[in-house]
């Protein structure tokens, strides 16, 4: 059962603007903002049986005594009330957070939805994140419907797990490591693609300390022209993790007990930063263990080259470099896995090249290994870039 903790109130001001330059008649009206989706933002509403809880959130759910969530008073941004998630152990390796979940419709289609919340960090050791995801996702938009928990819609409506529809279109998260601060916004804003029926918003942390967020916001707006690909360009960000934090970079850790990735100083490619995976051997499931980036449906139709140097250790595992194709119309797609790395080795150059399916959402640009794993491997110097246009028959991508 998470457990509640106090805050203490703090006011924000709002400066506006002290004259508009009026181009309109007299009596025009301002353009209406756009309207919050979220139910409760500022979380003053509480949850009808529960001491705490606030009406319209949800909390993820680790079963680690170490984590906290709480709803109070002593620390707040507007209103009366603040949530926190807290985490006082690395252990096993998951991100904590809060959430809710929106059922949409072809309203939101071909917009933008642009997550705001305020957030406040008390001695955050890790990375702190706000995220929105975009989904195509049944079970769930049914266990809205239904008002049951998505296991029970499961069952309803006979899906086997292994059948699951679930298909992710869009994602954007914002993620942070300040210690500590005051009151800061933070955004994240996702694409939503024809055929989403539910958005997610979450803010948590992965690492431990203390996340305190407030007054949040999801509005849908209109969406810019997709970004123009310039050939031979590196698309990924920090590709040699020079930055010293890999913030940019999505990190998929299974939650097996001491299992990392961590930023090394002491051993790089180039520069002088790589990545390093380690302590991944007590896992009991078979899964990935690496780093991604995501993109959008500008690379729909384009062939792509994803690279990457790796060095091993002693690694009793396949390292390697792949790539996913989403959309509603082509299902999940995936280039082949070829140049697979293992046991002890220099720094070696992997590479793959890729037909981006027309119809595609999103594109997952995946550094990575089979865990549980002995050994340590390093990551330097990724990148993916477009090469020209697919070919007329996409050459080496299978369904699932």
């Amino acid at each position: 059962m998470p457990v509640c903790r106090t805050f203490r109130a703090l006011a924000a001001l709002l400066l506006l603007p002290a004259f508009a330059l009026v181009t309109g008649p007299a009596h025009a009206q301002k353009a209406a903002a756009p309207r919050n989706l979220l139910s409760n933002p500022g979380f003053e509403l509480g949850r009808p049986g529960h001491p705490w809880l606030p009406a319209g959130w949800d909390t993820s759910q680790a079963g680690l005594p170490t984590v906290f969530f709480g709803r109070d008073s002593f620390l707040v941004h507007g209103g009366r009330y603040a949530v926190d998630v807290a985490n006082t152990s690395t252990l096993f390796p998951m991100a904590h957070n809060w959430s809710q979940t929106l059922p949409v419709g072809r309203e939101a289609w071909g917009k933008v939805a642009r997550f705001r919340v305020w957030t406040r960090s008390n001695g955050v050791q890790g990375r702190a994140y706000i995220l929105v995801q975009a989904y195509n996702d049944t079970l769930t938009r049914m266990a809205l419907e239904w008002k049951v928990d998505r296991e029970e819609a499961r069952s309803r409506a006979r899906i086997n797990k292994v059948d699951d529809p679930l298909m992710d279109l869009g994602w954007d998260r914002t993620q942070f490591d300040d210690a500590t601060t005051g009151w800061v916004l933070r955004e994240a804003s996702a694409f939503v693609p024809p055929r989403t029926n539910v958005l997610f918003v979450r803010a948590g942390l992965f690492g431990t300390g203390q996340l305190i967020i407030d007054d949040a916001s999801l509005t849908l707006e209109p969406a810019p022209a997709p970004r123009r690909i310039t050939p031979g360009t590196n698309l990924i960000a920090d590709p040699s993790f020079e930055e010293g934090s890999a913030l940019a970079w999505e990190v998929a850790i299974p939650p097996y007990e001491g299992a990392r990735i961590d930023v090394d100083s002491t051993i790089a490619h180039t520069g002088r930063r790589s990545m390093r995976f380690s302590d991944m051997r007590d896992g009991l499931v078979q899964t990935r263990m690496g780093l991604t980036q995501p993109f959008g449906r500008e690379l729909a139709g384009k062939r792509v080259r994803a690279t990457a140097w790796f060095k091993g250790d002693s690694l009793r595992s396949a390292a390697y470099t792949k790539i996913w194709a989403q959309g509603y119309g082509i299902g999940t797609q995936s280039s082949p896995s070829r140049d697979l790395l293992s046991g002890t080795f220099d720094w070696t150059k992997v590479e793959i090249e890729y037909d981006v399916p027309l119809g595609t959402e999103m594109l997952w640009a995946w550094y990575l290994l089979n865990a549980p794993a002995e050994g340590t491997l390093w990551l330097d110097d990724a990148s993916l870039e477009v090469i020209g246009d697919a070919t007329p028959a996409a050459r080496g991508a299978t369904r699932r």
